[in-house]
């Protein structure tokens, strides 16, 4: 199956805080690893990890660039770029005040793939389906 992921689950991932997903997310990115699940990754998440590691909120294990380009590279790991169709998708979602999630909710409503996220906002607006617990 595939999934999109909000920067909150991938970051989880990616710093080695698994016990923070839920529990459905995390066999989600489980069965990604194992090559059952595809997971998307909207380019507007891995802008905000980058801010992350900028900031050293979070820290990779390589540099940033490194790291985005291999996951770039990985087969369980698709990076969504922010297309036309997205921003379009997103004109309609002004209610969300946040560009980033703005972005990630219209990739996932675009594609037609499942968010994989534990914001409430998110969840509560049922703009798209998620996927946490």
């Amino acid at each position: 199956m595939i999934y999109v992921t909000d920067t909150h689950p991938l970051i989880f991932v990616v710093t080695g805080k698994l016990n923070r997903l839920g529990r459905k997310a995390k066999r989600i990115f489980q069965a990604a690893h194992e090559g059952k699940n595809v997971i998307v990754i909207p380019v507007s998440a891995l802008e905000e990890a980058m801010r992350l590691s900028e900031r050293q909120i979070i820290r990779f294990k390589l540099p940033f660039h490194r790291w985005a380009q291999e996951i770039d590279r990985a087969p369980n790991f698709q990076v969504q770029p922010y297309t036309l169709e997205i921003l379009l998708e997103a004109a309609g979602l002004s209610f969300i005040r946040d560009p980033a999630d703005r972005a990630i909710v219209a990739t996932a409503r675009h594609l037609g793939y499942p968010l994989i996220t534990a914001d409430e906002e998110i969840q509560e607006g049922e703009w798209v389906e998620t996927v946490w617990e």
